[in-house]
């Protein structure tokens, strides 16, 4: 097929790749504990001292240096004001065009994106889902629909559209990748409503999961604000009502904390999530990335 002229940008062929190891999620920026101890003590003790330049008295009479201020944030025994002041930055990978709107639904943050408007999408991958893996003729279907697709952007720039309108049949599986930036408050809620398994994609838990030990790895005081499994109790206590948010049955874990009484209601699944067999693949990369392999 002729080479675009215009499409410049990525010139490297279109690939298949399973959608959950593609998921990378960097902490590319984020202030340092040196950094927060020059003005964390202020910002949350100025809220007790009469003059605001009272600093060392504050900590003196509290036996506490700057930096066991920072501890005392982050154990949220301080201000809940302050952890909103520490800002992170994060470079994602491996979203797809369906489940980044899943990323910037939050609002509280702020993206930046790999455009799609002056350079051309030819080249970005085609993630994978695991599902498919069990229907081979499905997965063989898909890929000629995104390879027929993707051919039909590279005609279209060919004929001289523009990218804005050559896009418009992009297969909604080509890999994207954002940046995003907000507060360490804003993150620690996003993280823990995306790894919820009752009503989210194996896509956004491995992502949550991944933002998560990055940022423990620099706040290692925050794991226990950020647990990995913990009970969804906005999926138990809206399971009676009509406008409910339930996707899966409820898992063991679920059923635990319901004490084993489900009300008889229509789920958007006939089983639990980890009763499929593609759940396999989702829990073994689950573990290899909390255990450091991955």
């Amino acid at each position: 097929m002729k080479k675009s002229k215009k499409a410049t940008a990525f010139t490297s062929k279109m690939k298949f790749k399973n959608h959950l190891e593609s998921i990378k999620a960097t902490l590319v920026d984020y202030p340092s504990i040196e950094r927060l101890a020059k003005y964390i003590p202020d910002f949350v003790a100025i809220t007790w001292m009469e003059n605001a330049h009272q600093i060392n008295l504050f900590l003196n009479e509290r036996d506490l240096t700057r930096k066991e201020m920072v501890d005392e944030m982050f154990a949220r025994r301080t201000l809940p004001t302050a952890m909103e002041t520490v800002r992170l930055t994060f470079f994602l990978e491996g979203l797809d065009l369906g489940g980044v709107t899943h990323v910037i639904r939050h609002r509280m943050f702020s993206y930046s994106a790999q455009s799609t408007d002056p350079a051309t999408m030819e080249g970005h991958d085609i993630l994978e889902n695991d599902a498919f893996e069990e229907h081979p003729d499905l997965k063989a279907r898909a890929r000629k629909l995104c390879e027929d697709a993707n051919n039909l952007y590279i005609d279209a720039i060919d004929r001289g559209m523009s990218f804005y309108d050559a896009r418009q049949y992009m297969p909604r599986a080509k890999e994207c990748k954002y940046y995003m930036s907000g507060d360490l408050a804003q993150f620690i809620n996003f993280i823990n409503v995306r790894l919820g398994r009752q009503n989210q994609p194996t896509s956004d838990n491995i992502l949550a999961l991944r933002m998560r030990q990055e940022i423990i790895k620099v706040y290692p005081q925050v794991e226990k604000w950020i647990p990995v499994e913990q009970v969804q109790w906005h999926y138990i206590n809206a399971m009676e009502h009509k406008m409910n948010l339930n996707t899966y049955p409820p898992d063991k874990l679920h059923r635990k904390a319901m004490e084993g009484k489900v009300p008889p209601v229509k789920f958007g699944h006939e089983k639990p999530r980890d009763e499929y067999s593609c759940n396999d693949h989702f829990e073994k990369l689950f573990n290899e990335i909390l255990e450091g392999k991955k």
